[in-house]
C-alpha cells in the first residue's frame, strides 16, 4: 500500500469526481486512477460505485475513510518532526481588496492538516503580488483573474456572482429580482478595485442607466458597511451568510461574475505549497 493511495482515495471521497480529484493531486487521470484501483485491489473490495456520470463511496468505501483521514493525520504529524522549520513556512500573497472569507475554508483544511506549519500572509496589489511571485518572496497569491504568464499554473478557488446589495429597511428590499434599470439616479455605492468594474460600467452605459456615485469604495468590507448604514444600495458578491442590515438580491437582467485564483510559479513548488495544494 502506499500513503499517497490513500490522498487519492480521500480526495475522491470528497469531490465524487475522478477528473476534478487527480487536479487536485497534480497527477493525470489514468495514473489517478491506477491508484485508486491498485489500493482496491491491496484491500480486497471495491471502495467506490462508478458509472458513466456519478462515483459515490460503497459501505466498504465509507468504513475506510474515518480510518483513512487518521492514518493521513497520523502520517503528516510523524513527517512534520523530520522536516527543517525552514520548510514548514508557507507565505502567501493576498490581494488587498479580496474577500478573505472565501479563502478561509482552504486554510481551515490546511491548517488541520498540517497544524505545525506556519503560514504568512502578505497583503499587496496586483502587480506587487506577481513581482514578489516571480522573485520567490512569496510561494504562491490569491488574486481575481486567471494569469496569463506561461511559467505560472493556477486554480480558481471559488467564483462568486454579483447581487444587488439593498439596505435592509430600503423599499428595493422587498423584491425578490432587480433590474439594473433601477440604479439609475438612485445613491449608488461604487466598487472601484473590483474586477468587474469596466464590465459593469460598459452594461450601464449600454443601458444608459446613470446611477448617482455618492461614494467609491476600495474593497467588499468598506462598501458592505456603508449599504447597511442606509447611505446607498451597490452590487455586491453572494455572501454565503446573511449580513445585518443589508438584503441581497438578484440581477434578473445581468450576470456578472467575479473569480478567486490561487497562483503559483510551475518549477518552483515548495513542500509546504505542495501539502496546500493537496488540500
Amino acid at each position: 500500500m502506499n500513503i499517497q493511495f490513500l490522498k487519492y482515495f480521500i480526495t475522491l471521497a470528497e469531490t465524487n469526481n475522478f477528473t476534478q480529484a487527480a487536479e487536485k493531486n497534480h497527477v493525470v487521470q489514468s495514473a489517478f486512477s491506477s491508484g485508486i484501483k491498485k489500493l482496491e485491489e491491496n484491500l480486497n473490495c471495491t471502495l467506490f460505485f462508478r458509472d458513466k456520470r456519478n462515483v459515490h463511496l460503497t459501505k466498504e468505501g465509507e468504513a475506510l475513510l474515518p480510518k483513512a483521514k487518521t492514518i493521513l493525520s497520523m502520517w503528516n504529524a510523524m513527517e512534520s518532526e523530520f522536516v527543517e522549520e525552514k520548510s514548514k513556512i508557507l507565505n502567501l500573497g493576498v490581494l488587498d481588496v479580496l474577500d478573505f472569507d472565501e479563502i478561509v475554508p482552504m486554510m481551515k483544511s490546511f491548517n488541520e492538516l498540517y497544524n505545525s506549519y506556519q503560514v504568512n500572509l502578505i497583503e499587496g496589489n496586483t502587480e506587487i503580488l506577481y513581482e514578489k511571485l516571480q522573485k520567490q518572496e512569496i510561494d504562491a497569491i490569491f488574486i481575481k483573474s486567471i494569469p496569463s504568464q506561461k511559467n505560472l499554473d493556477y486554480r480558481i478557488i471559488t467564483e462568486d456572482k454579483l447581487v444587488f446589495g439593498v439596505p435592509q429597511n430600503h423599499i428595493l428590499a422587498q423584491k425578490n429580482k432587480l433590474e439594473l434599470s433601477v440604479l439609475h439616479q438612485l445613491p449608488f455605492i461604487k466598487r472601484y478595485n473590483c474586477n468587474l468594474y469596466d464590465e459593469i460600467q460598459e452594461v450601464l452605459k449600454v443601458k444608459n442607466i446613470e446611477p448617482d456615485v455618492i461614494f467609491s469604495a476600495n474593497g467588499d468590507d468598506v462598501a458592505k458597511s456603508l449599504v447597511a448604514s442606509g447611505l446607498g444600495v451597490s452590487l455586491l458578491p453572494q455572501p454565503k451568510q446573511e449580513i445585518e442590515g443589508i438584503k441581497f438580491i438578484p440581477i434578473s437582467d445581468g450576470d456578472f461574475r467575479r473569480k478567486i485564483v490561487f497562483v503559483w510559479k510551475k518549477d518552483t513548488v515548495p513542500s509546504a505549497l505542495e501539502k496546500l495544494l493537496s488540500v
